[in-house]
């Protein structure tokens, strides 16, 4: 036994002795011709190699070259597609002799890579593949029994080998990566890595740090993590990732990006974890988020419950100088179907707050669906909107015994002009969204609504309100509409419904006027073309009818008016009566037309206590001007507003004019017509009006011309 071993320690120290004295007697510069040789070949591209390759031997084989340079052709930018200044790696020599290939550390010094894409697509890593055909490959595509067996006798060994390598050592290495054809460049100045013995089935620390550009943008990034390598590469995974980096380019700084993974793998969840702080297009953010993330072994199926994303941003641009944003949910991505869904959300904006659930089906325009529900949207506060209430979300005026109209504190402003610029709608063409929205109680431009429930679809340009149902001021509202915004100008339908609201309320919240009471159906049937301020009320077409009841015209007393028209007729002043300004009626209908910037009526009704009003007339969109008729009949009764007065006057017509603007309403009460429309107030008032002449004028009254003149102006009153 002793004497076997003995026999292999000999055997041993032989070959020892043989590698040394190889390594001794041998210069391996001699095969730099060679192994450019035998590249050329491989590659047809040249290999230089001008400085030396040395090795050294115990208690490892090692080797070593230097200023080593892979030629590109020459019509690529840079001479090297590959150059190092140095790199190394050593053997192990005793392991061999057990079937072991020990590689230690592979170390590769100012390594430089550049890969270049000219216009017309040709690439430096074209024709590198290196396939050939065997020479002892047969036509008919068999292959020699001599080939085979060299085969079996160079993989057989091959497949009992274990083989390690003790790590991998990169220093300052540098990349370029140019594609001509499409524009653009990525760069990496400086990378340095370090791997730690590459082994299966043990935790290898992996440490990194890079610099580069990508095209305008400047990164920096460093990072650690371990890794376990398995034979079935799709089983290794990662834990302990630490990732923190910077970028900034002419729009952008990222101040920092950072990510911390504790594993992460196939089939196993993973606690991530990020923050991001920057700014963007002068706006600053600071984000923080969390998450657990499982991608299954096929990676079909990409899970992130619980991931949630806190975000402080502030910016001019900003509907708030300073805003908080929040999201939680769970986001499922199923890679089969290309579809992201997103379960149990909860967003917020500041204290705008919205929950429910979506889906996206990636296409080339992304098909959006959702349902979502909010308590709570006050727009108006929100934006800061000055004019929006501040006691209770209340408009102003809303006392339903609100007599008189709020005098403005201030002035009203300048009117401008209207603007004839379409919106830009080309965003909406390249959606493909539809849902439901539910919302609590929601405030826009001072008008309140509840129990909003909208549903709606954005497809390619085309807009469809299926259904919007909300309460309103005391009754509802229900509307379905559809724009469409694939052709400009934009085209637009509209069919509205609103059944029992306080119209007061409802005018004072929307447009601060305190013009009319009372519960009101509005029905609404309106289409036009252009969506500009002038084209909107030029272009648009259709009818809009109103029926309110048990309300009040405020601003205007009809009997007031009816006491000034009695007391004219008997040349006196009207007593005044401290009554407020309004005009009580018991119903109101009307429809009115829309077209050529004209909305016009001719069958407005109002039935008041001892009155009767019916008016013509119409209003300009444009310039917002009044020019109505208003008829008023006196009915025989004495009850309601008005009193014995108005009995007087019963089955008479009296003619109010109203004109003015929509913000500064003008009323009159038209005499010339009130006379020439009864008849026997005409002729009672042309006798008295002839009495007061001739009382006046005495003798000379019975003169004929005195007559004639006195004739042209009584005609001038009553015609």
């Amino acid at each position: 036994m002793k004497k076997l071993l003995y026999v292999l320690l000999g055997l041993v120290l032989l070959v020892v002795i043989a590698i040394g004295v190889l390594v001794a007697v041998i210069n391996p510069n001699d095969f730099k011709p060679l192994i450019a040789d035998e590249v050329k070949k491989a590659t047809g591209r040249e290999l230089v190699i001008d400085g030396d390759i040395s090795w050294h031997f115990w208690p490892s084989l090692g080797l070593s070259v230097e200023k080593l340079a892979f030629k590109n052709p020459k019509r690529f930018a840079e001479p090297d597609m590959l150059k190092l200044d140095k790199a190394e790696m050593s053997v192990a020599v005793m392991p061999l002799l057990s079937d072991q290939l020990d590689i230690g550390m592979v170390s590769l010094y100012g390594a430089h890579v550049f890969i270049q894409t000219l216009p017309n697509g040709t690439s430096n890593l074209d024709g590198l593949s290196g396939e050939t055909v065997p020479a002892e490959e047969s036509k008919s595509g068999e292959t020699s029994p001599a080939t085979a067996e060299t085969a079996s006798a160079d993989t057989k060994p091959a497949a009992a080998w274990i083989i390690t390598i003790g790590g991998l050592d990169v220093v300052d290495a540098s990349a370029t990566v140019r594609d001509d054809k499409a524009h653009t460049k990525s760069e990496i100045s400086s990378l340095n890595l370090n791997i730690g013995k590459l082994e299966t089935g043990v935790w290898v620390p992996i440490d990194f740090d890079v610099t580069g550009k990508q095209n305008a943008l400047a990164f920096n990034a460093k990072g650690s993590a371990e890794a376990m390598i398995e034979k079935d590469i799709m089983k290794s995974q990662l834990r302990k990732l630490a990732l923190s980096a910077s970028a900034s380019d002419a729009q952008m700084k990222l101040e920092n990006v950072s990510l911390n993974v504790d594993q992460l793998g196939l089939g196993v969840p993973m606690a991530l974890s990020f923050e991001a702080k920057g700014n963007a297009n002068d706006m600053t953010f600071d984000a923080k988020g969390k998450t657990s993330l499982n991608v299954n072994e096929a990676i079909s199926l990409i899970t992130a419950t619980n991931f949630e994303l806190n975000s402080q941003i502030s910016g001019e641009g900003l509907p708030r100088p300073e805003m908080m944003i929040g999201f939680n949910g769970d986001v499922e991505f199923d890679n089969n179907a290309q579809k992201a869904s997103l379960t149990n959300m909860k967003a917020s904006v500041d204290e705008l707050t919205v929950d429910g659930e979506a889906n996206v089906v990636l296409a080339d325009i992304p098909a959006v669906r959702f349902d979502v529900h909010s308590s709570k949207i006050n727009v108006d506060a929100f934006l800061g909107n000055p004019n929006s209430s501040t006691q209770g979300d209340k408009p102003a005026g809303n006392s339903e015994s609100a007599g008189e109209p709020a005098t403005p504190s201030t002035p009203p402003a300048k009117k401008q002009p209207l603007s004839d610029v379409e919106p830009d709608l080309s965003a909406l063409k390249a959606l493909d969204i539809a849902g439901v929205i539910t919302i609590d109680d929601f405030i826009a431009s001072n008008v309140q609504v509840t129990d909003v429930m909208a549903n709606f679809a954005v497809n390619r340009g085309k807009v469809a309100i299926n259904q919007f149902d909300a309460n309103l001021y005391g009754g509802t509202i229900a509307a379905k509409g559809s724009l469409d915004a694939s052709v400009s100008p934009a085209r637009y339908q509209v069919t509205k419904g609103m059944k029992n609201v306080n119209v007061q309320l409802l005018l004072v919240a929307a447009a601060g006027q305190d013009m009319l009471s009372g519960k009101g159906n509005i029905d609404v049937n309106v289409s036009g073309v252009g969506l500009s301020e002038k084209r909107l009320r030029s272009g648009i077409t259709g009818t809009v009818g109103i029926n309110f009841v048990d309300g009040a015209i405020n601003g205007i007393n009809i009997p007031e008016m009816i006491r000034e028209a009695k007391a004219t007729l008997k040349g006196k002043r009207a007593e005044y009566v401290d009554e407020a300004r309004k005009t009580d009626f018991s119903g109101m209908s009307a429809t009115f037309n829309l077209g050529k910037g004209i909305a016009s009526t001719r069958n407005l009704k109002v039935e008041a206590p001892a009155l009767r009003v019916h008016s013509e007339g119409q209003t300009n969109l444009l310039n917002e001007t009044l020019d109505f008729d208003v008829f008023v009949s006196v009915v025989g009764t004495s009850k309601g507003q008005g009193g014995k007065d108005i009995d007087e006057l019963k089955d008479l017509t009296i003619p109010v004019k109203i004109n003015g603007t929509w913000q500064a309403p003008g009323y009159k009460l038209d005499v010339k017509a009130l006379l020439s429309s009864n008849k026997v107030l005409e002729t009672k008032a042309r006798k008295e009006a002839e009495r007061g002449l001739k009382k006046l004028l005495g003798d000379k009254a019975d003169d004929d011309k005195v007559k004639q003149v006195t004739d042209k102006l009584l005609k001038g009153l009553f015609n």
